[in-house]
């Protein structure tokens, strides 16, 4: 089934405003976090205004990202008043097929293009989509602040959230003393699931680098947005969910994750996410249809080489995620930088209202 046959309508208003309330509530929550923030590499190539950029940005995809696409647009138009930026984060699959369709010139995906997705775009179009790496996160795996578990391998942690465990483990895992929580209170608990609804990205790589591809199980909450399967989670001390390390608070915490079962427990850290050792470690991409040998728009331009500089990558510290390799970042940001700037949002993808 098509990019397109896969977008689903996202709800109601209803669904939108309490959307909206709990990513106010979040916002409040999260300056709580203590989590330490790694330090910003001073040799990140600083970001350098161009020449005037004018028309209108459409910006559609990853709610994982949504703190950087709202922040990193938000900066630019205080940049360059006379572009309009629309920012929309319903999902990495509707990014995608924004971009598809031409109502979107960005797609902010919280996980890497498929090779069937590749395809089906260049068949569209005649060449392959431009992928922009911007950031790095780790995947989490959060309880309530309160449960004592010491750490789950992917097997135990597959077994949790799929009933077909497809990494091996010989038993399901339904109450959190089958996962050797034996305390009195949490043995017989019943484990509630939290997790990503299916236009998610972060959905899309829990399934493929934990399950094996198997299916959720039914019995999951799915949650709206990221901000949603956290505060499900600071409400409910028997709850285990899935989301961006970004959006972690001093309510609930990450497991610590083994690749194998019996190995060793690792924290999501900045270390960790860079050293490769957390096994949930993913970049966060943006896509662009930029036809080949075509200097990109002024408006694309711009918004790139923000989100790789200096101060884009001070926003993905602040947010909670995490920068790329300095070097990788210089290397983009070079790759990007044009002799000749354009001066409106026009491009190859027109933007429909």
């Amino acid at each position: 089934m098509g990019i397109r046959q896969n977008m689903k309508q996202y709800g109601n208003q209803a669904l939108v405003g309490i959307y909206a309330f709990l990513v106010l509530f979040f916002a409040v929550a999260a300056q709580l976090s203590a989590q330490v923030m790694p330090s910003l590499d001073p040799k990140i190539l600083p970001y350098q205004r161009g020449n005037d950029v004018t028309g209108i940005l459409s910006v559609a995809g990853s709610d994982s990202m949504k703190p950087l696409t709202e922040s990193w647009s938000a900066k630019l138009r205080q940049l360059y008043p006379g572009l309009s930026i629309k920012v929309e984060s319903k999902g990495s699959e509707t990014g995608l097929a924004a971009l598809l369709e031409g109502k979107a010139q960005i797609a902010a995906m919280s996980r890497r293009m498929t090779q069937d997705e590749v395809v089906e775009f260049k068949r569209e179009f005649g060449y392959e989509p431009t992928e922009v790496p911007v950031a790095v996160d780790a995947l989490a795996i959060f309880v309530h602040k309160d449960n004592p578990i010491e750490g789950l391998s992917l097997a135990e942690v597959d077994a949790v959230f799929s009933k077909e465990r497809r990494r091996g483990l010989k038993y399901p895992v339904n109450v959190w003393g089958d996962v050797m929580l034996f305390d009195e209170e949490w043995e017989k608990s019943p484990i509630q699931l939290y997790g990503r609804n299916g236009n998610s990205g972060t959905a899309s790589f829990f399934r493929e680098h934990v399950l094996n591809g198997a299916d959720l199980k039914k019995t999951m909450e799915a949650g709206v947005g990221s901000a949603a399967v956290v505060i499900d989670l600071m409400r409910d001390r028997f709850g285990i969910g899935f989301s961006s390390i970004g959006y972690r608070t001093s309510e609930v915490r990450p497991v610590p994750l083994a690749s194998v079962k019996g190995g060793r427990y690792v924290e999501p850290t900045f270390e960790t996410a860079m050293d490769g050792s957390y096994p949930l470690r993913r970049n966060l991409y943006l896509y662009i249809n930029r036809p080949p040998k075509v200097a990109p728009p002024g408006s694309i331009l711009e918004y790139v080489r923000f989100a790789l500089s200096q101060r884009g990558q001070k926003i993905v510290i602040d947010q909670g995620y995490y920068p790329l390799p300095t070097t990788e970042l210089n290397r983009l940001t070079m790759m990007w930088t044009a002799p000749v700037r354009t001066v409106t949002a026009e491009g190859p993808a027109k933007v429909q209202d």
